[in-house]
Parts: structure tokens; sequence; C-alpha cells
């Protein structure tokens, strides 16, 4: 086999303001796949020495680092500056095959890189898996424990209902299923048929990854693939982590992810065969509260349990992952299922699915009442 002479693999990392931090976050990745990997930090709206203190951590390393210092606008953000950072790899290095992108605050494995590209032979995208720094763990007590038991739980039930509804995302079944910056890669060809990162100030992650599956390309969320980021309460993009965080240790009913819709509004788009592809965005005004997840974690199990789901007869069916039926609380227990009133049904499959519905004849609900 020919030797590689030049950077196949370009690592994108924006930094706002990291000086304490991007020393460790280069120090994870030196060593991986020596000569094959091109270091491109982006530096933006910083008034501290992050770049100083890359640059002699680079040296001192032996990593091959580009640093791009930049002013963003006010509607610019971390997508902006990945963006960017992603463009100057296409433009720069010739024999580019795969394009990678962490978080300035995270400290990934050290075999982050290699397992990837083992995942990355067979599919065309890994969305990696986010562990909180066990240095600052402890901020997470302040977290109501049962309250994140059931978004955890809530998360599994989504993302199972996804892996049965929609074609493509059957492989979502039993893995973390979340696609954050900190740990995204791509082959160059699908990053390039995606249109690249959106130059948004937050969500670009998620926003690349639908547009991705919605190509047909083929995600995976590896749990082999790792890297740890931090607790700190006090971020550095509008909407991340930080702000996710703050949420649920400062309030009481705070409102829960937003790539998990509404149970009513799961079925209604299942039965219209809308859903779209993971994960979804859902709009702030649709968006569940904490203390109301209760309600949509029993409509979603009376769904799945129901008469209303049965194996489709010519296709395997998808099966319910592991992990949901281990987690689920005894207190929840399963739900009865209801008579159905309506004498008339037919029978239909989702394409691309082993999903059957039975479907009334009449008294269709409206489609477009409010899902909550």
């Amino acid at each position: 086999m020919k030797p590689v002479t030049a950077p196949d693999i370009a690592v994108v990392i924006p930094a706002r303001n990291e000086e304490e931090r991007i020393a460790a976050c280069l120090a994870a990745l030196a060593g991986q796949c020596p000569g094959r990997v091109a270091v491109i930090l982006v530096v933006n709206n910083t008034t501290d020495r992050t770049e100083d203190v890359a640059r002699d951590a680079a040296g001192q390393l032996g990593l091959d680092l580009t640093v791009l210092s930049l002013r963003l606008g006010a509607q610019e953000g971390v997508g902006t500056a990945r963006r960017i950072g992603c463009d100057h790899a296409l433009r720069s290095l010739p024999a580019l095959r795969y394009l990678f992108t962490t978080d300035a605050d995270g400290i990934v494995d050290k075999h982050w890189i290699s397992r990837t590209i083992a995942h990355l032979k067979a599919v065309d995208a890994v969305c990696g898996k986010i562990e909180p720094m066990a240095r600052e763990a402890g901020i997470l007590a302040a977290m109501d424990r049962h309250l994140g038991a059931l978004e955890g739980l809530y998360r599994r039930l989504v993302q199972d209902f996804y892996a049965r509804h929609v074609p493509g995302c059957a492989d979502l079944a039993g893995t973390h299923g979340e696609a954050a910056g900190a740990s995204l890669a791509f082959t160059r060809d699908a990053f390039v048929a995606a249109g690249g990162f959106a130059p948004i100030k937050c969500g670009e992650d998620r926003r690349i990854v639908r547009t991705l599956r919605g190509l047909g390309c083929k995600v995976r969320h590896a749990d082999d693939v790792t890297v740890q980021v931090s607790c700190r309460l006090s971020g550095r993009a509008a909407g991340g982590m930080s702000d996710a965080l703050r949420a649920r240790i400062g309030q009481a009913d705070y409102l829960i992810d937003d790539c998990l819709p509404p149970a009513d509004w799961l079925t209604r788009r299942a039965y219209t065969e809308t859903l779209g592809p993971w994960p979804p965005l859902v709009p702030t005004r649709f968006r569940i509260k904490v203390c109301d997840l209760p309600r949509h974690i029993e409509m979603l199990k009376t769904y799945r349990n129901s008469e209303w789901l049965i194996p489709a007869p010519d296709a395997p069916a998808a099966t319910l992952s592991q992990s949901v039926r281990d987690s689920e609380a005894p207190e929840w227990g399963s739900a009865t299922v209801p008579a159905d009133p309506r004498p008339q049904t037919r029978r239909d499959t989702f394409p691309g699915t082993s999903v059957a519905i039975l479907k009334p004849t009449v008294g269709t609900a409206d489609p477009e009442r409010s899902p909550r």
C-alpha cells in the first residue's frame, strides 16, 4: 500500500476565549494517525491568549496546526466558525478524505480518530458519544435526578419510535442518538453533498446530520467514539450545552431537548408518514416542559403496545431496543390497550419500514391541530 504523503484528515475546532482549555484539547489529538492529521483552529471573537497558547502547544506536541483568526458578526456563531474551518480544509488539503470537528473545551478519546475512520469505511458520517469530564461532573449533582431519568427514558422512546417508523433510521434504536459538534466526522464526499455546516449561531451540528439523512446518506451514532466535554455553566455558544445545563440546574420545569417532539406530534406524523429525518427540530411553541413528560411517556408506551401497531408480514420487524426494555421504570408499567370504538379500519404499511398501522376510514383527526 502506498504511504500517505499528505494529510488526508482535517480536524476543525472553533474556539473563543479558550486559553485555559485549548492545550488539553490539542494534547488529546497528538499522536493520533501521525502524518495524516491537519488541525484547523478557528479562533473567533477572542480577547484572551487562545491563539498563542495553541501555537505553543502545537509546537511542543508536533501537531500540524493552522490557526484562522477572525471576527464574526452578530448573526454568526459556532456554525459559521465550523464552516470557515471546513472550507479552508477543502481548499488547502488536496488529499483530504475525512473531515472531523470537535470543541475547544473537549478532550477526545485516544482512539477517537482511528475508531471513527473504521466506521467511515461503512458509513458517510459518524456522531460520537459525549461524556462529562470526570473532574467537573460534580456540577451535575445539582440536577434533579428523577427529572433527568424521565428525559432520558423519553429520549430512548422517541429514538425507538423513529427507528420503527422512519426509513433509514433503524440504526437509532439502542444508541446514544446524539449529533453534537463535539464529535462529528464525515467523508469528504458526504460533507460536500450536504453543503457543509450552516453559518448559524447554534444548531449547525444537528442540521447537517438531518440534511445527510434526508439525502439518504448513512449516519452512525457510535458508542465507541467518545469525547469528554466541559460541564461549565458559562459557555461560548448561545443555546449550547452550558445553557442546557443551567436550565436543568436552575429551573424546576425547564424545556426538554428540542429534538424530542410531543408524543401526539410524533404519532400524528407517523400516521401521515411525514416525520422527516432524525434529529428533528421542535419549534419553541411545541417544546415539552419536563414536568409534562409522564403524560408523553405514557402516550408513546400506549401507542407502542397497542393493537394499532403490529408487525407487517412482508418485512422483518425493527425490534424495540434492549435499552428501552431494560430502562422502563416500574412505576409507569405497561399501558392498557383501549378498545377501538371505530368499526372500520384499513391496514397500511410505512414505506421502507416494518410497521403497519390500522388506520380509520372515517373520523380522522385534523393533522394540523396543535400537538399539545
